[in-house]
């Protein structure tokens, strides 16, 4: 999944964050707002979104995953972390793992990456047009799925303005959001929007998502094998790129769940991104170095 698909919307699907993030913020006095304000700041914050989302496409940058596994008892049994460089080629990413656990690879490890990537670019370079056109297609569809979801969010959701603010300097609305009494979703993945309540800060200069708290009040059964359980949160924050794009910063998933409804899996997952660049011709696939 590209980077620009984590706002707030499409990352509900995880399910998930309530109050409390936001130490930075300065809150003012709570203003006498109805819902019809907050519907309209929501609808020109997915409008910013759609269009803030075809420039992030030109951009290419470093993702590092860390996951956390507990023990039922909360005790932590193991930590990782992986970081990618992420790529564009022929319409598509590309990911290349380029270190583990903070560490840049072993020389083999590295090598093995290489191999990888090459074979990535021969069978590219040998596609025929169908081969190409099909996967073209495929990685539409998903955007298409992506964006059937946000269309679902302001039928899902009772949005009200909440309060005004400031987050490193740029001025903000803060929103809230509970799921809309009478909701029917249209398909399976927009059921779990009827777990979900949220908070959300718009910036009031460009529309832009700039953070967002979500929360699973409910537990919810997926597809008859998994099963989401209250508690369940996400917390994600983006910042604006010289130029004014939006991309995202950091993530923080607390995951609650069950598989095949017996196996448990609690965890908290953090990714992060930097070392944003611009696509062109010349852009060549970066190394990773340890930052103090």
């Amino acid at each position: 999944m590209r980077l620009s698909a984590c706002i707030p919307i499409q990352l509900a699907i995880l399910g998930l964050c309530g109050a409390g993030l936001c130490s930075a913020c300065l809150w003012g006095a709570r203003p006498a707002w109805g819902e019809e304000d907050a519907a309209a700041i929501v609808e020109k914050a997915f409008e910013a979104a759609r269009a803030n989302e075809v420039l992030v496409r030109e951009y290419v940058f470093h993702e590092r995953i860390e996951e956390r596994r507990f023990t039922r008892k909360g005790v932590e049994k193991r930590r990782e972390a992986h970081t990618w460089d992420v790529t564009l080629f022929e319409g598509g990413d590309y990911r290349r793992l380029i270190a583990r656990n903070d560490r840049p690879l072993s020389e083999r490890e590295a090598a093995r990456e290489q191999r990888k990537l090459d074979r990535h670019i021969r069978r590219l370079r040998n596609e025929t047009p169908r081969q190409r056109s099909r996967r073209l297609a495929r990685i539409e569809r998903e955007r298409e799925e992506g964006e059937e979801l946000l269309e679902e969010i302001p039928k899902a959701f009772d949005f009200r303005l909440v309060r005004e603010g400031e987050i490193d300097g740029i001025p903000i609305w803060v929103l809230s959001a509970e799921p809309k009494a009478g909701y029917r979703p249209s398909s399976r993945v927009a059921k779990v929007l009827t777990r979900l309540r949220a908070t959300l800060w718009v910036s009031r200069e460009d529309h832009a998502w700039v953070q967002a708290e979500i929360e699973m009040f409910d537990d919810l059964t997926w597809m008859g094998i998994y099963k989401l359980r209250k508690g369940t949160q996400i917390r994600f924050e983006q910042r604006r790129l010289d130029g004014g794009v939006w991309v995202t910063e950091n993530w923080h998933l607390r995951l609650r769940a069950k598989i095949a409804l017996v196996y448990r899996y609690e965890a908290e997952l953090t990714g992060s991104y930097s070392d944003f660049r611009r696509f062109s011709t010349e852009t060549t696939l970066t190394d990773w170095t340890p930052k103090d």
